[in-house]
């Protein structure tokens, strides 16, 4: 309920710059305008930590009233204020940079709100729906390793600004300096909101050039004949990479459901693996060709392919992944 009013939110603030991003910062191509971000959240975590840490330093400065109740009332309304404002600065520079994103691909391609919606949720870390497409369940492959992941990431300021200090500290040992230690949590801090903003903004770039993908395919496809074998080894190729995604994807949900409109086919056992490999043994060269250069695009949906998908890639016949993300070139 909370992530639904949170994405709502989000969506809403998008459309409104949708208009007003139309023609900015058009001479300059999309990873520049990322990286253009991603340096200024940095300075945004840099500048609102340095006026806690400031305040912070400042009541220390005191003395020993510096823990009476009202300083602590005080130190922690700075921090909610500041925090605050740090958070909603930095949405607001990743809705905008998203608005000009889906701008630029608008001018040939037009995407429901439905992808919208992803794309907001891909710039606020929002998590996809738990819901099954096609009877696929995305989560069946989930690494249980994956919620420590997220615990270690979630905690990852709070836990390196802990572990630098108490370094500092046990490193520095003039007390008159070590007042000032809290500053490195300015540099801590303006670290890793940029690498969180790289990491979100990453993600819209690669959602949009995965449509942009799809999009492409489904109009060669509408254009040539295929074999059933063909549309068979397809759809569970789809379906296949769903399962293994570990969460719901729009645009392989988008890519099957339009896919399946126009050449029906009726299939039991989406995620069935021997039965794609069965089905890809089916066609004959040039399809399975063709069937195993899209194999890689379609697991390039994620940033890089996990062990598991390495390895179904190897058996579809892709024996060597690319290094780099070529949906993100």
């Amino acid at each position: 309920m909370i992530e639904a009013k949170i994405e709502s939110w989000g969506l809403k603030r998008v459309e409104r710059y949708l208009p007003i991003t139309q023609s900015i910062f058009s001479t300059i191509n999309d990873k520049r305008l990322c990286q253009l971000c991603v340096a200024l959240s940095f300075f945004i975590g840099f500048i609102t930590t340095f006026f806690i840490v400031s305040f912070e330093i400042y009541l220390e400065l005191l003395g020993e009233n510096w823990l009476a109740l009202d300083n602590l009332l005080k130190l922690a309304f700075v921090n909610l204020i500041f925090i605050g404002l740090e958070l909603f600065l930095l949405f607001e520079v990743g809705f905008i940079t998203t608005a000009i994103l889906i701008n630029r691909a608008s001018e040939k391609y037009q995407f429901c709100d439905k992808m919208k919606a992803s794309l907001v949720r891909a710039v606020m870390e929002l998590s996809e729906p738990v819901e099954n497409i096609h009877g696929i369940k995305p989560y069946k492959k989930f690494s249980k390793f994956r919620y420590i992941k997220v615990a270690l990431y979630t905690g990852k300021d709070i836990l390196s600004n802990f572990v630098i200090k108490a370094i500092l500290q046990k490193s520095i040992s003039r007390s008159s300096v070590r007042v000032y230690i809290p500053l490195v949590s300015t540099l801590i801090t303006g670290f890793w909101d940029a690498w969180v903003q790289q990491k979100a903004l990453s993600e819209v770039r690669l959602r949009i050039s995965a449509r942009v993908y799809v999009l492409n395919q489904l109009a060669e496809l509408e254009a040539k004949e295929m074999s059933q074998a063909y549309i068979t080894a397809l759809l569970r190729l789809i379906a296949v990479r769903q399962s293994y995604k570990q969460e719901c994807d729009v645009n392989l949900e988008y890519f099957y459901d339009q896919l399946n409109k126009s050449k029906p086919c009726c299939l039991t056992e989406l995620e069935s693996v021997d039965l794609l490999l069965d089905s890809v043994d089916a066609l004959t060269a040039e399809e399975k060709s063709e069937l195993i250069g899209m194999t890689e695009y379609l697991f390039y949906f994620r940033r890089s392919p996990t062990r598991n998908e390495k390895d179904l890639l190897c058996k579809l016949g892709v024996l060597q992944a690319s290094k780099t993300n070529p949906l993100l070139c």
